[in-house]
């Protein structure tokens, strides 16, 4: 459950950061518009600007990245959940088992052959046990995988964010220069 709503909350942070870039590529324009308005003193304008529409790009495809593979992860914990249950069903049924073992020792009525057909039912039932952890395992060994990939793509758009950052700040420098040489042409 806890592998679950970790998911949940990767998947909200992802969408925060789908809408982190979906301002900045509003930004991106906004810094367009106004470099084309400076005309060729925006021209470096222009340029940061398509840089940070760039990286807001990226950004969106490793966000799509990210939620496709919290999506896996999801499916995998539904399986792994599932299996689980029927490990839960199986150690319910070997305990099952074991009692009637243990009640017909105590009461010194059951035979031999009962016991026997009772000690042969525990071991199928640990057999399937031993099955069940076999696949729980694999599906835990994927999920691992999964979120270790997630990490991996979280980092990377970390990067991306410092360069937006950058590249935000040498925007505001040039609007400013752009601002400065704007003034000196009004009467």
């Amino acid at each position: 459950m806890a592998l679950g709503q970790a998911a949940d909350e990767v998947g909200r942070v992802t969408e925060s950061i789908n809408d982190i870039s979906e301002q900045t590529n509003l930004l991106a324009l906004n810094a367009t518009i106004e470099a084309a308005r400076a005309g060729v003193a925006g021209k470096g304008f222009n340029v940061v600007a398509n840089e940070i529409k760039d990286l807001a790009g990226q950004t969106a495809v490793a966000t799509r990245d990210i939620a496709e593979k919290i999506s896996k992860i999801q499916i995998s914990t539904t399986h792994t959940i599932a299996a689980i249950n029927e490990i839960v069903e199986v150690i319910n049924e070997v305990n099952m088992v074991v009692a009637n073992i243990a009640g017909a020792v105590e009461q010194q009525s059951v035979t031999t052959h009962e016991i026997s057909n009772n000690a042969n039912q525990a071991a199928l039932g640990i057999r399937e046990m031993s099955e069940h952890v076999s696949q729980i395992t694999v599906v835990a060994t994927d999920i691992a995988r999964d979120i270790s990939e997630v990490n991996q793509a979280s980092q990377e758009m970390s990067a991306g964010s410092s360069q937006v950052n950058i590249s935000a700040s040498e925007l505001a420098r040039l609007a400013d220069k752009i601002n400065n040489m704007v003034i000196c042409f009004k009467i």
